[in-house]
């Protein structure tokens, strides 16, 4: 899947990784039990005592059919060829080139198995590997032991040649840095060169999809993702893809009712659902690969999101520029709605703007991207010159993602209203000509912000959106509440007009409150997010420095939130910053921009590409118990 919104979360250098500390915390002996009829190793014990929630989950993984060392042995039907245990040599030389995480190993014989763990040593496990215990079986799954963890194992019995079962496996693996859970399924079903054989491969594509369901179902918090030597095509993506809802790293989209396969008719394939997105699928073919085997390599980067609540269906942003700590501290005693968000959801009154500019353009588009504000170091770069650019790809040099685009490419409805004209920057940002391209399954267009509109005042803006979601929720709503900014532009930062327009804004907030509640769709399934996005600006000179100016408050509310509850305690990763406007370096406090991966994670979308800030979507509002895998 490619286009607009390709990630890859940093991966830290091999030793690091092998010292990683999961996060999560677990129990400390996590036996499960396999179905029926199937055979299981025994789980390993993981604890730690760090985060909270599992965060974002990334690795590289492949398949290989590494072609049967009998097939080049004497006799065999492949003569000239290097023998099994000569070509396992470069078989490791090439997943560690492309540093594969997992692999998905057919016609993985003995001699190969045997070859495969003495080059790879405690470095690398295999399932089933030279276990004999299980049965007989020559298609393995292989992963690195510095990045997973063993859980659970089992073999299925798929119809081979002639419908003759043949054991394939399915490993749980968590990954030792995060604390992440997934399932690894591999197969080789049978080509037709010992006859018709659609009615076996069929057979086992039915028992594929069966078996995803079924582990769906019993472990809700864990991504699954098949590979294998399919031996079909677009009968296979179809298939399994619709029985399960899946997707391939390679493309192609159903609906339920109809599927697309993708392009390119590969019968080696890497499937996953839905809860794991694929970008960079590439397809290694050449010399050296084609004296490893008769099949290219396959691979792919995969992100598992962040967990987060299941109830949360809708997401709602609100963001008030100008508003100030302080101020909010101030009215919080006799502002019905402030002590309603503080009592019944996450909030600090200490959170930070970026640290370059305190403006609310480019805190509104950090909160949309997850991006600082300076190009070089990879931000958006509204904010560093005065003027206004007139796309945020122009002045960031690239392509820049945000919400939108993560929301929109996985075809969820998406709403802007602002009573700012400035804000006219994300309509010429993420327009049907501007926007990117969509990677994911069906494509829903270039054009990012299904219902855009600039209003005259807060209350015209609050009640187009409103308006808008009688007819047609959106799953992801910004609204921008401009007055208490107009106001105190006009008449300054303290004083009478500058309260009355914040206590203003929060009968907005109420009435937005009270529109989720109307709608059947959002009533009890809508984050709410509250956010001041710069605060008091300088009339003259810069206000970076100014505390007022970058000290914000931030308030979450929704399905899962813990209630009373202060963000910078629910999240150890972040660090209270005292009265400081903090660098990017050292210990970080909770930022504007730390919003779009909260916003990302809790829709079950993955971190947004490029963000630089909270890439591995760690900032929650969430009680623990109310996360699956936590």
């Amino acid at each position: 899947m490619f286009g607009s919104s390709l990630f890859r979360l940093p991966r830290p250098s091999r030793p690091a990784r092998r010292l990683g500390a999961v996060a999560l915390t677990l129990a400390t002996g996590l036996a499960l039990a396999p179905a029926g009829g199937v055979s299981s190793a025994s789980a390993v014990a993981v604890t730690d005592d760090a985060l909270q929630t599992t965060p974002a989950t990334a690795f590289r993984v492949g398949t290989f059919n590494v072609l049967g060392a009998d097939h080049t042995a004497p006799g065999g039907n492949r003569k000239g060829w290097d023998p099994g245990v000569v070509r396992m040599d470069r078989v490791v030389s090439l997943i560690g080139e492309h540093e594969l995480d997992v692999v998905g190993f057919q016609e993985f014989q003995p001699p190969q198995a045997t070859r495969f763990q003495e080059l790879t040593g405690t470095s690398w496990q295999t399932y089933p590997g030279l276990d004999a215990t299980v049965g007989p079986s020559v298609n393995s799954i292989g992963w690195r032991t510095d990045v997973w963890q063993l859980l659970e194992s089992r073999t299925l019995p798929i119809p081979y040649f002639s419908g003759a079962p043949s054991r394939m496996p399915a490993v749980l693996l968590q990954n030792i840095e995060t604390g992440r859970r997934v399932w690894f399924f591999n197969t080789h079903n049978p080509a037709d060169v010992r006859g018709p054989a659609q009615q076996w491969r069929d057979a086992g594509f039915a028992m594929e999809a069966a078996l995803a369901n079924e582990l769906r179902a019993t472990h809700p918090d864990a991504a699954f993702i098949s590979l294998g030597d399919k031996n079909d095509r677009a009968r296979y993506y179809c298939s399994v893809a619709m029985a399960a809802d899946m997707w391939s790293a390679s493309g192609g989209w159903t609906d339920g009712t109809s599927c697309s396969a993708p392009a390119g008719g590969a019968i080696d394939w890497i499937l996953g659902t839905k809860n794991v997105y694929f970008n960079g699928y590439t397809r290694l073919w050449n010399d050296y690969v084609s004296q490893t085997s008769d099949h290219p390599l396959y691979y792919a980067n995969a992100v598992v999101p962040a967990s987060a609540p299941p109830a949360v269906d809708h997401v709602v942003v609100v963001a008030v520029p100008g508003l100030t700590s302080t101020v909010a501290r101030s009215l919080a005693p006799d502002v019905a709605e402030l002590g309603r968000l503080s009592a019944n959801g996450a909030s600090t009154l200490n959170a930070r703007t970026v640290a370059e500019n305190t403006g609310p353009d480019a805190n509104l588009v950090s909160l949309l991207t997850g991006r600082r504000v300076f190009p070089k170091q990879g931000g958006h770069g509204v904010g560093s010159t005065k003027a206004l650019p007139s796309t945020v790809h122009q002045s960031a040099g690239q392509y820049v993602s945000g919400i939108f685009d993560l929301a929109h490419n996985n075809s969820y409805r998406t709403t802007f209203v602002s009573s700012r004209s400035q804000t006219d920057l994300l309509r010429r940002s993420w327009n049907k000509q501007t926007g990117g391209k969509d990677p994911y399954g069906k494509d829903d267009g270039t054009a990012k912000i299904d219902r855009f509109k600039v209003k005259r005042d807060d209350a015209a803006s609050v009640g187009w959106w409103r308006d808008n979601i009688a007819r047609k929720p959106s799953q992801l709503s910004v609204i921008e509440l401009g007055g208490v900014a107009k106001t105190a532009l006009a008449e300054g930062w303290n004083g009478p007009a500058y309260q009355k327009a914040v206590r203003k804004a929060f009968q907005k907030v109420a009435a937005i409150r009270r529109g989720i509640d109307k709608q059947p769709a959002m009533a009890g399934t809508t984050l709410l997010v509250v956010t001041g996005t710069g605060g008091a600006q300088r009339s003259k000179g810069s206000s970076t420095t100014w505390k007022q100016s970058y000290r914000v408050p931030m308030w979450v509310t929704g399905p899962g939130v813990a209630a009373g509850s202060s963000l910078y305690s629910l999240n150890p990763a972040f660090t209270e910053p005292g009265e400081a406007q903090v660098p990017y370096s050292g210990d970080q406090p909770i930022r504007v921009g730390d919003l779009a991966n909260l916003v990302t994670r809790s829709l079950g979308l993955p971190p947004v590409p490029g963000a630089t800030m909270d890439p591995e979507q760690r900032f929650s509002a969430f009680d623990p118990l109310a996360v699956p895998g936590s």
